[in-house]
């Protein structure tokens, strides 16, 4: 088991939470305590994940929804076989970046039609329990049906959100009307209902993926896209599918980490974790290891924007890039005294996704995470349906002949990333962090938290955040001042200070003590809870 060390009760902090049998970690309290019950009541891991993200779908719906997508690991057993689950949609069938470039277009906004790829996540959800769950598709979405009729109370991180996205709500008459009051957001303590939503949980509930991809709900969704000048069909929801796919992975110090392939960015987080590596961290200074670990993602991300795509269109061998000699190479490279200069980025900076995971009495592993890409995603919502779209198209680029270009039936980039951590072919860790296409680099700066320097997760998620963002260094006002001020002396190009950078959760596992571990990330309403 990692060891770390324990809480200063000194600072104002979160305990750890600590249970012997299951647990829990979400980024909002009603859902965790709903996954607690499901467990409780003999669901298991994969029935309370579906079941406390469908409620997430009602309390955070500017992060996730079922207009959305969704990635997933799977251990079943608690052992280090692990199964990954791409729940990400594709562009439809009249899709072309090569129609954008005739009209001068050349950046995917998130109210154009192309930035609305057909939703996969019910997709994901179906395929995961038909192979996995134990309860009733139905029952799972009781509760979920439950808020969105009868509404939920608005949480205070929620509402700080909401708040700044009054504008994005005003533009569509269909969003508006429902997703703000009187012309105003949504409060703290707000009820919050989504009647229509109500509807179509129900006839998920009833009907399976059909129930979304086919009948009703499906032409309002068509509907409504072509009325914003979309050229989707019935045909390109019908024919939408998930699928299981074989996950990829690379050591850190002598811990694995478990990650989905491409067309995610777990990729990012494994090169990051693979550079740093080369570095003996214990011994710089605290200045010194945030210029390596800035330096190291930045080199990570420009990879990405240079090569990462759908597979089925771009094949990437991860023992290319994780190859010893091209990261002796890389680290070799990194001036310990001079931020790098790297080409402008053209990645769609967004901050909005929900994660969240799961372990039970029997010892399977859910990290599951789920996304509309934009706060509040496209701004577009299907009226009858109650469905707000994401925006996740905005990934693709519109560069003729690169791999991640705008083509028909083509998943973009994406940069939500369940991940899991193994010793000795079992399962020690499910945690993501949450916050865009920050999260390859968040998850490389937890995990070096807790296992090179001895934080316990709850720390490791509590500490200041950084984000070398397009040659700009986000950091959070929490910040050491000193610590910035000698990263100015490096060359490093200081944005501060910015808003809380994402969120995240973590359970660990301690089989020799048979207890659980559990996180959760202050910069949301999350709770992270066992019994």
């Amino acid at each position: 088991m990692i060891k770390f060390k324990s809480r200063n009760f000194f600072n104002v902090d979160r305990s750890l939470a600590i249970s012997n049998k299951a647990m829990v970690c979400s980024s909002h309290q009603i859902a965790s305590s709903i996954g607690i019950n499901v467990l409780r009541s003999g669901g298991n891991a994969v029935d309370a994940a579906l079941a406390m993200n469908a409620v997430l779908c009602v309390a955070e719906p500017h992060m996730t929804g079922v207009g959305g997508d969704c990635f997933v690991l799977l251990s079943e057993d608690g052992s280090a076989n692990i199964k990954a689950l791409n729940g990400s949609g594709r562009s439809h069938a009249k899709a072309y970046a090569k129609n954008l470039r005739k009209k001068k277009i050349s950046v995917i906004s998130p109210q154009l039609p192309e930035a609305i790829t057909i939703p996969g996540a019910v997709a994901g959800w179906s395929l995961l329990h038909k192979e996995y769950g134990y309860m009733s598709w139905k029952e799972i979405f009781k509760p979920a049906i439950e808020f969105a009729k009868n509404g939920i109370s608005i949480h205070e991180r929620v509402a700080l959100d909401w708040s700044k996205n009054k504008e994005k709500l005003s533009i569509d008459q269909d969003t508006s009307k429902l997703f703000l009051k009187n012309g105003n957001s949504f409060e703290l303590m707000d009820n919050f209902k989504n009647e229509n939503l109500s509807k179509t949980l129900e006839t998920i509930a009833e009907e399976g993926t059909k129930g979304f991809y086919c009948g009703w709900v499906a032409e309002d969704m068509v509907k409504k896209l072509n009325s914003i000048g979309g050229e989707h069909s019935i045909k390109d929801f019908s024919n939408s599918s998930a699928e299981w796919v074989d996950p990829i992975s690379g050591f850190y110090r002598d811990i694995k980490i478990h990650e989905c392939p491409p067309n995610g960015q777990g990729l990012v987080a494994l090169l990051i974790l693979a550079i740093i590596e080369k570095f003996d961290l214990k011994r710089m200074s605290k200045s010194n290891f945030i210029h390596i670990f800035c330096e190291a993602t930045k080199i990570s991300y420009f990879l990405r924007d240079q090569y990462l795509a759908d597979p089925k269109f771009n094949k990437l061998s991860v023992d290319h890039f994780l190859n010893s000699k091209t990261l002796d190479q890389i680290a070799y490279n990194i001036d310990m005294n001079k931020a790098k200069i790297y080409s402008s980025c053209d990645f769609p900076d967004h901050p909005d996704t929900v994660y969240l995971t799961v372990r039970d009495k029997n010892g399977m592993v859910v990290s599951f995470i789920n996304s509309l890409f934009d706060a509040f995603g496209s701004g577009i919502t299907a009226p009858k349906s109650g469905i707000l779209f994401h925006s996740r198209g905005r990934a693709f680029n519109t560069i003729q002949g690169h791999p991640n270009e705008l083509n028909p039936n083509k998943r973009p980039v994406h940069t939500i990333i369940p991940a899991m951590i193994s010793k000795d072919d079992k399962i020690i860790g499910s945690f993501g962090v949450m916050g865009g296409q920050y999260q390859a680099a968040g998850q490389a700066y937890v995990l070096s938290q807790i296992i090179d320097f001895g934080l316990s997760p709850q720390l490791a998620l509590n500490q200041a955040r950084i984000f070398p963002n397009n040659n700009m260094l986000d950091i959070e006002n929490n910040f050491d001042l000193n610590l910035i001020n000698e990263l100015k002396l490096k060359g490093h190009q200081i944005n501060y200070p910015v808003p809380p950078i994402g969120g995240g959760q973590m359970i660990l596992i301690d089989e020799e003590k048979g207890i659980l571990i559990g996180a959760s990330d202050w910069r949301k309403d999350g709770l992270a809870i066992g019994y």
